[in-house]
């Protein structure tokens, strides 16, 4: 898997121009730092909880928001790797500031 890293408008502006939580961002900049070249991250949330610091409610919460807010779509399906369980879950990430909601 080919890690990328966050666009510039999410690492310099996700805070304050989007409003964004420090949970929030922690979240999303995680989601990045797993997303293979589609844009694509497959990370539980148990992991993300474990990278971030943050709990697994408050990781929760954060991945509902970026989804609500245009961040993230998510969608159920394998990993890449061919890891298939009813409980994957696979987040499209956005590219486009213009495709969030403030």
């Amino acid at each position: 898997m080919s890690r990328k890293p966050a666009p510039v408008w999410i690492a310099r502006r996700g805070c304050s121009h989007f409003g964004l939580s420090a949970v929030e961002r922690a979240v999303l900049m995680c989601l990045w730092d797993h997303a293979d070249a589609r844009n694509e991250a497959y990370p539980s949330a148990p992991t993300i909880a474990a990278e971030t610091g943050f709990g697994d409610r408050a990781v929760k919460s954060a991945l509902a928001e970026l989804e609500q807010r245009g961040f993230t779509a998510r969608a159920a399906g394998s990993s890449p790797r061919g890891a298939h369980s009813r409980h994957a879950v696979r987040y499209v990430l956005t590219t486009s500031p213009k495709l969030v909601t403030s």
